[in-house]
Parts: C-alpha cells; sequence; structure tokens
C-alpha cells in the first residue's frame, strides 16, 4: 500500500508524467536491476523508449519495437503479461538498454499499461540480470503499477489531443475573423472610392445647379419649384454622404489596425454625437499586445454595446473602459440609462429577442474567442457589460 502511495505522488504532479521518476519506481519495489517504460506512438503501430532506469545511450534509447514483434510487442498487441527467464534479446539497442554483455542472460517482467477500454498505452519491463526469476506476487503488484501509469498516460494523451484541437479551433477562428475583417475592409474601400466619390460629385454638381438656377429670373414659377427640388435633392445628397461616411467607419477602422484596439476605442468614443462617451483605459504598456483577431472582437462588441444603448437605453452618459486583470483583458460598457431585468432577458426565446438582439450577437462574438460575458443591470438604474478575454 506504501508502495501505491509513493506512484500516487508521481502520478498526481502537474503536467507531464515523469516516466523516469516511474522507471525508477519499478526498478525499487520490484527489487530489480533497472526497468524500460515503452510507450505506444500516436499511430498505435510501434513502441518507443519512454524512459530507462538506468539510463542508457542516446542511440540505445532510439529504440524502436514494432507492436506485435519480440516479447514487449507481443504484451503490446494481445495485453498477456510475460515473465521469463535466462533471456538474452537479440537487438543490439535492447542489450544496451539492459546492460547485457556478450552472453549474458536476463530475467524479465513485461505487463501492459491499460487505459480507458483496454486499450494498451504502454509496456512496463522490468529485468533482472542472470536467473533471479520474478513471482506470481511480483508480477501482480507489477500490473496495478503499470494500469495506474497507463491511465495517467491515457489522461496526458486526452488532454493533448484535446489542446490540440483547441488549438486547430483558435487558428481557423482567428482565420475566419480575419478573413471578416478583410471583407469589412474591401466593402469599406469599395464605398469610399466608389458611393462617396460619387455622391460627393453628386453634390458639387447639385450645388451649381442651384447657384445657376438662382441667377435665372425668381418670379418664374418653374424656376423657383425647380430650384427647391435641387436644393432638396442637394440636401439629400449630403445625407447619404455623411450616412455612407459613418457606414464606412463601423464596417472598419483604421485606427484599429494601425495603432491597436485602446486607441480605436478611444477613436470610438468620440464618434457617438448622440450621447456622451467616456473611455477610460489603463496605459498600453499595461494591457500588452492583444491578439488582432480577439481585438477586432472586442472592438466589435463596443460598438454593438453602445449602439444598443443609443437606441434603447434612453442614457445620458457611458463609460467605455479597457483594462487589464492579472492575465486578462476586460472591456467594459456601463451606462445610466433605463436598465431592465437581465433574467427575463435571459429567458426569451431566440425568437422573441427583438430589441435585445444585440446582447445575443454579443454572447455570440464572446463565445467565439472563448470570452466571459457579464451583464449587471437594474431598472431605473443603468447597464453594465463586462467582457474578460484571458490572453
Amino acid at each position: 500500500m506504501t508502495d501505491v502511495s509513493a506512484l500516487h505522488e508521481l502520478l498526481l504532479v502537474p503536467g507531464n508524467l515523469d516516466l523516469n521518476a516511474v522507471a525508477r519506481f519499478l526498478t525499487t519495489v520490484l527489487d530489480a536491476d533497472g526497468s524500460l517504460v515503452m510507450v505506444v506512438d500516436s499511430t498505435g503501430k510501434e513502441l518507443y523508449v519512454g524512459a530507462a532506469d538506468p539510463p542508457g545511450e542516446p542511440a540505445d534509447s532510439a529504440l524502436k519495437i514494432p507492436v506485435g514483434f519480440g516479447v514487449t510487442g507481443l504484451v503490446a498487441l494481445n495485453g498477456h503479461a510475460v515473465t521469463l527467464v535466462d533471456d538474452s534479446p537479440r537487438n543490439v539497442a535492447h542489450r544496451g538498454l539492459l546492460r547485457l554483455t556478450e552472453g549474458e542472460t536476463v530475467s524479465r517482467l513485461c505487463v501492459p499499461g491499460h487505459g480507458l477500454s483496454s486499450t494498451i498505452v504502454a509496456v512496463m519491463s522490468v529485468h533482472r540480470h542472470g536467473s533471479r526469476a520474478f513471482t506470481e506476487v511480483d508480477l501482480h503488484r507489477a500490473q496495478i503499477y503499470a494500469d495506474l501509469v497507463g491511465l495517467r498516460l491515457y489522461a496526458q494523451g486526452l488532454l493533448g489531443v484535446a489542446e490540440q484541437h483547441q488549438t486547430l479551433r483558435d487558428r481557423l477562428i482567428a482565420q475566419a475573423i480575419s478573413a471578416q475583417e478583410a471583407e469589412r475592409r474591401r466593402i469599406a474601400g469599395d464605398l469610399h472610392d466608389g458611393v462617396t466619390q460619387a455622391l460627393a460629385s453628386l453634390a458639387f454638381h447639385l450645388s451649381a445647379a442651384e447657384v445657376g438656377l438662382g441667377g435665372m429670373a425668381i418670379d418664374d414659377r418653374r424656376v423657383v419649384e425647380v430650384l427647391s427640388d435641387v436644393r432638396q435633392a442637394r440636401r439629400l445628397a449630403g445625407l447619404a454622404y455623411d450616412d455612407t461616411r459613418t457606414a464606412i467607419t463601423g464596417l472598419h477602422s483604421l485606427l484599429l489596425e494601425d495603432l491597436g484596439l485602446s486607441a480605436a476605442l478611444e477613436s470610438l468614443s468620440q464618434t457617438i454625437p448622440q450621447i456622451e462617451v467616456e473611455f477610460r483605459s489603463d496605459d498600453a504598456d499595461h494591457i500588452g499586445e492583444v491578439p488582432d483577431h480577439c481585438a477586432a472582437v472586442l472592438y466589435r462588441i463596443a460598438q454593438e454595446a453602445i449602439n444598443n444603448i443609443v437606441k434603447h437605453a434612453d442614457a445620458r452618459h457611458v463609460v467605455l473602459s479597457l483594462r487589464r486583470v492579472g492575465e486578462a483583458i476586460v472591456l467594459g460598457v456601463a451606462d445610466d440609462g433605463v436598465g431592465f431585468d437581465v433574467a427575463s432577458v435571459r429567458a426569451t426565446s431566440a425568437d422573441e429577442m427583438g430589441e435585445h438582439f444585440g446582447l445575443s450577437s454579443i454572447a455570440e462574438r464572446c463565445a467565439l474567442i472563448g470570452a466571459t460575458l457579464r451583464i449587471d443591470s437594474v431598472e431605473g438604474r443603468g447597464t453594465a457589460v463586462f467582457v474578460e478575454v484571458p490572453v
């Protein structure tokens, strides 16, 4: 029981399992001259040396054994433990790891290490020089140790696979967001180079027409009517130009791309004429570098939150903030508006979201980058939205 407790201490250490410590443990508790921990690789077709006690030469440690070949390979294939007496492996690298000289034999104990669903993830091979055979008691104890190590290696493998999938997911999300921002940038460029130029030209010609008509006889009723129509068209062209410029700014922020998130948010706070927006931020050096795709999402969240406030909150003042808290970036948007019942909104179905659709959009953006969303609101006392992104 003491031996199992000692092994548990090795297995519970955070990070990757120290297989060298496991090999030393097996050598000690089984009164052996040495141990090998042979691990099944990711293909399931070969075993490689995870650890050796005592350590062998680098060339010996490169030993690979196909599953199904040799004693160790057969144990990895069929899952049956094996004991041998006076064995003499022929592989030079294997003999080097066992510290065998010419003509010397070894007694061996090979047991499979199981993961879940009887999956074999490793083989523990313990040896004694000469004819010192291992007993059934040794075999039983070794199998307990091997299965504990096997479960730990299996869990470690699952964690590695999960981390790989997470890394791939993060990469795909970053690429998707970058592609989305690139498309926004393209549309903004097309609007700037096409529609705004056309509207500016239209406004110029209408202005010229207005001047020309103004110099004609104003007592002509038809001239007065046309002049009124031209002025109205010029006003509408101006409004369309301003709306298009606002749309361009909303589609793409040059400051976000050139100067970063903090500068882009500060600029955003200064471009909302309907409401007073106060921007607060930690020093740029303290905030540190924010990944481009996270910065883009946080900027869009800030836009959406402020748009919600303008449309629905009846607020006079908004505080937009960007802080560094430990290993996370926290975006905050707080207003002094009418507020709402958060619980009832969360209970609302997607089809009934209505004016709270912006909150759903914010939640979806947060989920995209693994951010935590918190919404605090009291009816009549305003709303605060906090988005925390681990970086």
